[in-house]
């Protein structure tokens, strides 16, 4: 017999998801929180459970650092490659579809919010990472992304 999850993913941002998201990936960085904001908002406009009752299709540049951001959503809705409930396309900027039943919600990373991250990214010193990271956890979700 199976060992399924009985209690919805988590909604919010935590320290514990994100040490999770760290334990997954490997390290800490933007794409990856982008990834983890993506998943949380999704939940909770399409009031998903996570894990099963959701499917989730990327669009990103399939390779690092902008295919961190898959990992990300893994960890916040449950959605897998191995389950076949996240599909991945080779795209520009950062997107994500989102579908639970006939609800479907599309989010992508706003323009200002990608060049900021790859700005931020390709500086000599690197300082500005960690600043950048405690923006992505904390602003608004429209300030980060454009819904449909």
């Amino acid at each position: 017999m199976m060992n399924m999850v009985s209690n919805p993913k988590p909604r919010a941002w935590s320290q514990e998801l994100y040490e999770r998201a760290v334990e997954f990936h490997g390290h800490g960085g933007p794409f990856m929180v982008i990834g983890l904001r993506m998943g949380l908002y999704s939940l909770e406009r399409l009031d998903a459970k996570g894990w099963f009752d959701m499917r989730c299709r990327a669009m990103v540049r399939w390779r690092p650092p902008d295919s961190c951001v898959i990992d990300g959503l893994q960890v916040s809705t449950g959605c897998t490659t191995g389950k076949h409930n996240l599909e991945v396309e080779e795209g520009e900027g950062v997107a994500a579809e989102f579908r639970k039943g006939e609800d479907s919600l599309v989010l992508r990373l706003r323009e200002e919010v990608l060049l900021r991250v790859r700005e931020t990214l390709s500086e000599e010193d690197g300082g500005g990472v960690e600043e950048l990271m405690r923006w992505l956890r904390e602003a608004p979700v429209d300030q980060l992304f454009e819904a449909a």
